[in-house]
């Protein structure tokens, strides 16, 4: 899972037809520094997420199990509307790193 901004909704009049009536959104995932990663991600939305709320999103079969349907030509999700996000100033350098190193690849290597 990553966690995004929606910075904008995707609109296509012509899709396949697993994809009618679902609801598309473009997410910029950040890292724990909450700074914004080079990437932006189209997710499926049934929440009802906004523009600039911070949303909690899934991959692959976790998308498509959040969605209702294992068959659909989906590969990212909103799975949550975050309210909030708490980080302890503890957080080691080296635990930035990494996450500063997986999230520039949104976790697909």
């Amino acid at each position: 899972m990553f966690l995004g901004k929606v910075v904008g909704t995707v609109w296509s009049t012509k899709k396949t037809p697993d994809l009618e009536g679902v609801r598309f959104l473009v997410v910029h995932p950040f890292d724990l520094d909450k700074e914004p990663t080079k990437s932006v991600i189209v997710v499926a939305d049934r929440l009802g997420a906004g523009p600039g709320e911070t949303v909690m999103c899934a991959f692959g079969k976790a998308a498509r199990t959040a969605i209702g349907n294992q068959d659909m030509s989906i590969e990212a999700a909103v799975v949550g509307i975050v309210d909030r996000v708490d980080l302890t100033d503890s957080n080691s350098e080296e635990l930035r790193e990494a996450a500063h190193r997986l999230s520039s690849d949104n976790g697909q290597k």
